[in-house]
């Protein structure tokens, strides 16, 4: 009996020393990203950047993303995600909601049509009469390259057709499957595709430019956190883990969001939410 009793003493006390370190452990950081590619592709993708974070903070980080762009930006208006990798108009959206902007990805966001690499089509005005393959109605990539081509004179509905597909990368798959006569993505999405895919198309460049996606934190974090946070995505492209994944994604590396570039998007912005308004 006396020996059950030192066993239970000694594990009582040993709980006590563990329960503090128990206490301070800190919830795991949830980072989404945008779903413009299949969650396996963007899990592929990230994963280097997922675990260097979870090293350089100290702190686990989960990676999320949605099953569609509506249900991504529902979850970031709603404040659903700590560490979020969004298309810039719903991310000057999202600051209005807690969201403070960290940095972007260098590459610039550029709207491209790829098709076939033995297609006829060369130029705007040869997708007259054929079919686009688009995703969500809502993402920037598609507001811009809507009004590019009616620029050129292609009207939606009336000049050429839009096939309507759940991501990016599914745009890309449409058009080599010959469900659509071609697609629309970024040139870093089209990148971060397996190089068999990229190999059978070609891309006709609409010439449009725009920050790329921004990386932001949200404000419950806490200025100590967040500011370790920026520090750790500016000193991520200099590791070699870092130097791979801007190479492979074609993201080049980062840099600060600046005002002028957040005002330059709201133009951006109320055209979505006149779209949402017109639903």
């Amino acid at each position: 009996m006396f020996r059950l009793f030192l066993g239970w003493c000694a594990w009582f006390f040993g709980l006590l020393a563990v329960l503090p370190g128990m206490a301070q452990e800190s919830p795991p950081l949830r980072l989404a990203v945008h779903p413009y590619a299949s969650t396996l592709a963007l899990i592929n993708t990230h994963r280097p950047l997922q675990q260097y974070l979870s090293t350089r903070l100290g702190q686990k980080v989960e990676f999320y993303t949605a099953p569609s762009f509506e249900g991504f930006v529902e979850t970031l208006m709603a404040g659903g995600y700590d560490i979020a990798i969004s298309p810039p108009h719903f991310a000057v959206m999202a600051m209005e909601r807690g969201y403070v902007p960290l940095v972007h990805y260098r590459a610039q966001l550029e709207p491209i049509l790829p098709v076939r690499k033995d297609s006829a089509i060369h130029k705007a005005q040869d997708l007259r009469g054929k079919r686009i393959a688009m995703a969500d109605r809502t993402a920037i990539i598609r507001l811009v390259a809507i009004k590019w081509l009616a620029d050129q004179g292609l009207v939606a509905g009336r000049d050429y057709q839009i096939v309507e597909r759940p991501s990016h990368g599914a745009t890309v798959a449409a058009t080599i499957a010959g469900e659509a006569d071609s697609g629309l993505a970024t040139a870093s999405a089209l990148k971060q595709l397996p190089l068999d895919v990229q190999q059978q198309v070609r891309t006709i460049h609409t010439g449009q430019r725009f920050p790329h996606l921004f990386t932001m934190a949200h404000r419950r974090l806490g200025d100590p956190l967040i500011a370790r946070l920026r520090d750790a995505l500016e000193a991520f492209p200099e590791t070699e883990e870092g130097r791979q994944f801007m190479e492979r994604s074609a993201f080049l590396g980062y840099e600060r969001i600046s005002e002028a570039e957040i005002r330059s998007l709201q133009p951006y912005v109320e055209m979505y939410r006149q779209l949402e308004n017109a639903r």
